[in-house]
């Protein structure tokens, strides 16, 4: 016992006394919360639209372009800071985000506060003194004022109308294209704003789905009135929702707006069709030319040869496919009740591919629109993107391997 003891006190004298945190320690731990909060990944997706405004124009600038990515990405920053400190009351009762940083209470929400406002405020100001005409300007302050409002309708007993929370997601996240050709000089026409449309009414259905839906008992408790929650969507026993009609209804109507300006977009840009009338009876939408003037005249789109009108053609054609299959994955999730979306009992398919699928055709849309521009960029445009997707998909799949497999408890 003597030698044990005499052992352990050695041991105890010997052992490295642990240091108190000094600042840097404390500001590298508040970062590394912001971090997981803002979800920079999530964020650099958010700077597409911005950026593929701006490669439309005649002969873009690298430095240009880069500049509005980091803009897209600080807005998103900023939203999605600001959706936590909004949605605090209901984050510490909802199972589904119960891992936040802030919820935890690892990070004070003064801290995630002060953040999201400097970030809105840099692209605010930055958009004041740098922008080059009073359009640009005022955009980038109404997508910031836009984003934050949005934000606000997180907290508790906010009762804004569901079609205002949708033109509000449809203007923080559609007037990223619009925004980015007025920012890099050039002038907004019919495709930009088939392009914004299609961007932000694929924003506007995953928040109706796998955003909304999980959120659904803490709505009830906290008094938003979510999409879910609004069109009477319930939970059923012993995994997922019921699903009532007009909810499926408006899901299933925003889902195809988002497929006709994607797919239709893609097509009259790959396959150089020109027109200056936009979304055609709500199916097919207009390609953008480079003609200026005239009422709804529209000029011929340069078609380039070679690799050029390969890239292009294969761009709209894989922007079709794409949004056909993430509506296929749409309709399956809701036939399913989207079991994968439960709070309380989630299964092992958490039913967002859909949401990924909608994201890969605006993109692509938006390659095949860049590259049927007279003077456009050169056809490796492409290699960027699928780069990042690949980058994207590697950390899903290791995320996906180190996740444990849980198997839910049956009710009795």
């Amino acid at each position: 016992m003597s030698t044990r003891a005499a052992h352990g006190a050695q041991d105890v004298r010997t052992r490295p006394r642990s240091r108190p945190p000094t600042r840097a320690r404390f500001a590298v731990r508040r970062l590394a919360h912001l971090w997981v909060l803002a979800r920079p990944g999530t964020a650099l997706a958010d700077g597409v639209p911005l950026a593929v405004g701006a490669l439309a124009v005649p002969g873009p600038r690298v430095a240009t372009v880069l500049v509005l990515v980091l803009a897209g990405a600080l807005v998103s920053v900023h939203g999605r800071l600001l959706d936590a400190v909004a949605g605090l009351g209901a984050d510490r009762i909802n199972p589904a985000r119960r891992g936040s940083p802030l919820v935890r209470g690892r990070i004070g929400s003064g801290g995630v506060l002060g953040a999201a406002v400097a970030a809105g405020l840099a692209v605010a100001v930055g958009g004041l003194l740098a922008a080059p005409v009073l359009a640009a300007r005022l955009g980038f302050v109404v997508l910031i004022g836009s984003r934050a409002m949005l934000a606000a309708t997180r907290g508790p007993a906010r009762r804004l109308p569901v079609p205002l929370r949708g033109m509000l997601t449809l203007v923080a996240v559609g007037g990223g294209p619009p925004l980015g050709v007025l920012a890099a000089g050039g002038e907004v026409g019919g495709g930009a704003l088939a392009l914004g449309a299609c961007f932000g009414l694929a924003a506007v259905v995953a928040g109706c789905t796998i955003v909304s839906l999980p959120d659904l008992p803490t709505d009830r408790v906290t008094g938003r009135r979510g999409t879910a929650l609004a069109t009477g969507v319930r939970l059923r026993r012993p995994r997922g929702f019921v699903l009532p009609p007009r909810y499926v209804a408006i899901v299933v109507a925003i889902q195809v707006g988002a497929v006709a300006t994607a797919g239709g977009l893609g097509v009259t840009s790959g396959l150089g069709v020109t027109s200056g009338l936009g979304i055609a009876g709500g199916l097919g939408v207009a390609g953008e030319v480079g003609a200026a003037g005239g009422a709804g005249a529209a000029g011929a789109v340069g078609a380039p040869d070679g690799a050029g009108a390969v890239v292009r053609v294969a761009a709209a054609l894989g922007a079709v496919a794409v949004s056909l299959a993430g509506t296929v994955g749409l309709v399956r999730l809701l036939r399913a009740g989207a079991p994968g979306l439960d709070p309380f009992r989630p299964a092992r398919r958490y039913g967002r591919g859909f949401a990924l699928l909608n994201l890969l055709a605006c993109q692509l849309a938006g390659i095949a629109w860049i590259l049927a521009q007279p003077d456009g960029p050169p056809p490796w445009i492409p290699l960027p993107v699928a780069a990042g997707w690949a980058v994207a998909l590697l950390a899903s799949a290791v995320r996906r391997g180190r996740r444990p497999v849980r198997t839910p408890a049956r009710d009795r």
